[in-house]
């Protein structure tokens, strides 16, 4: 029923416009929503119960860590950024020191009412000016949450996102370095760079970003940790699209049924941020996690509890996927061996060595070894890069290059798994993909296991 469902909707989608294709839709639309009830959905918006998860917080250690210091957020005026200024003021900090390059008058985030913060307008790019910030406030904790973070804004601009989440990333960590007042970084990424390589521009961004780090703590004198966030709830672009379309729009555009996004909220990634100063380690950038993410969350449900919700006789149309959105999810990617246990933020190489907070809601790992000059191999040629197809090339070859490199520092039975997991024929079968759906990732690991007992376990047809 539910496949027949879609399959008219596919068929209708592309159709050219007009009254009786939309009667049509919107009779369809109806048919799911009620059958998305009959399965006890549509009750409540899928994304609430995102919304109330609390993380633990070692309040007592970060107040002693924190008190009377000055502290430094870039993307401060944004959502995880402002909730963290928020935060940090319960640990009775000397200062906090706000970089953005919005005008503060331009946030749609309401800062704490405090003479302890100080907002400066500046871009992470501006190396000068972010150094004359830590030549004069002489920050020690820094909180690094600035980016483009948008994947389908990334894809059309391939260079200012490459050169804002990169080469700013690595302006704040050599200011880190350069000034001794500083003790520690944090930085946010994202679950997208717990794939194992990715030709995406958002998440490759972020997967560079996390070497770097990874990188820098182990050449240089600070201590260096991030953060994996998920879909936040408090500024989902998913959730503020869809809401204002089943309100205002005559159709909403999903890119297809059975796509899922995990969440959580905004107080969870400043509470994330918190947590890995405490738990940072001399010698290597590890990340944290929600631990328990609960059921993902479908965009097409979402949609249809909106329309629900407002009264409106409008129609589901689906758009196919979009650049910054197409990759198809590598079953390979999440750790079967714990079926229980599986999180989206984390993959199978990270998850076999992953501990737990003391309150064992947050996953503590680190990133797979790489080798450090291919990084700054291909940082230098982000530099000299200005066109922007020219640059997703070095970014992806360059990504690419690292990812076949680092599958010399992993033990191959895990990559066994990873690709009897991921090309499972059964699976693949049901879902419509074959291995050439995963593009060079797959490739490069069945590469990687020549010279042992596994060479010969897989072959692409």
């Amino acid at each position: 029923m539910e496949a027949n469902l879609f399959n008219q909707i596919w068929a209708l989608s592309f159709k050219e416009k007009s009254d009786s294709i939309t009667t049509q839709l919107v009779h369809l639309t109806e048919e799911l929503i009620q059958l998305y009830e009959a399965q006890g959905r549509l009750q409540e918006n899928p994304l609430d119960p995102s919304r109330k998860r609390r993380l633990s917080l070692p309040s007592t250690s970060l107040s002693a860590l924190l008190r009377g210091k000055v502290c430094l957020v870039t993307g401060g005026l944004g959502s995880v950024g402002s909730k963290l200024v928020e935060h940090l003021l319960n640990h009775s900090p000397d200062k906090i020191i706000i970089v953005d390059k919005l005008p503060k008058e331009e946030s749609p985030y309401e800062l704490p009412k405090s003479s302890k913060i100080t907002v400066i307008q500046a871009d992470i790019l501006d190396e000068q000016k972010l150094r004359e910030i830590f030549k004069e406030y002489l920050p020690e904790f820094i909180f690094h949450t600035a980016a483009q973070r948008d994947p389908g804004y990334a894809e059309k601009n391939i260079v200012e996102t490459v050169k804002t989440n990169i080469l700013g990333t690595l302006n704040v960590l050599n200011a880190c370095e350069k000034y001794p007042s500083v003790r520690q970084c944090v930085f946010s990424s994202t679950g997208k760079a717990s794939r194992y390589y990715t030709s995406e521009i958002y998440a490759a961004t972020k997967k560079v970003c996390e070497m770097l780090l990874d990188s820098f703590s182990r050449e240089g004198t600070k201590l260096y940790s991030m953060v994996r966030f998920t879909h936040i709830v408090d500024n989902s672009l998913m959730d503020q699209q869809l809401r204002e379309a089943a309100q205002t729009a005559d159709r909403i555009a999903i890119h297809s049924p059975g796509k899922f996004v995990t969440a959580q909220n905004v107080e969870e990634a400043a509470c994330l941020m918190e947590n890995a100063l405490i738990y940072a380690e001399k010698g290597k950038s590890k990340f944290f996690l929600v631990k328990n993410l609960e059921w993902p969350v479908e965009s097409l449900e979402l949609a249809l509890y909106y329309i629900k919700t407002f009264k409106r006789k409008i129609p589901i149309v689906f758009s196919g996927n979009p650049k910054g959105y197409g990759e198809k999810f590598y079953r390979g990617q999440l750790d079967w061996k714990n079926p229980l246990e599986l999180n989206l933020l984390i993959n199978v190489y990270e998850n076999r060595w992953r501990t737990l907070n003391t309150e064992e809601d947050i996953i503590i790992s680190s990133i797979v070894p790489f080798t450090i000059p291919l990084l700054k191999n291909l940082i230098t040629e982000i530099k000299q890069t200005t066109e922007e197809e020219a640059t997703k090339e070095v970014l992806v070859n360059g990504l690419k290059t690292i990812f076949e490199d680092s599958l010399k520092n992993v033990p191959a039975t895990q990559t066994v798994e990873i690709l009897k997991w991921g090309l499972d024929p059964k699976t693949l079968a049901m879902e419509g993909l074959t291995a050439a759906d995963f593009g060079e990732m797959v490739p490069a690991m069945i590469s990687s296991l020549a010279g042992t007992p596994y060479e010969n376990s897989f072959h692409i047809q």
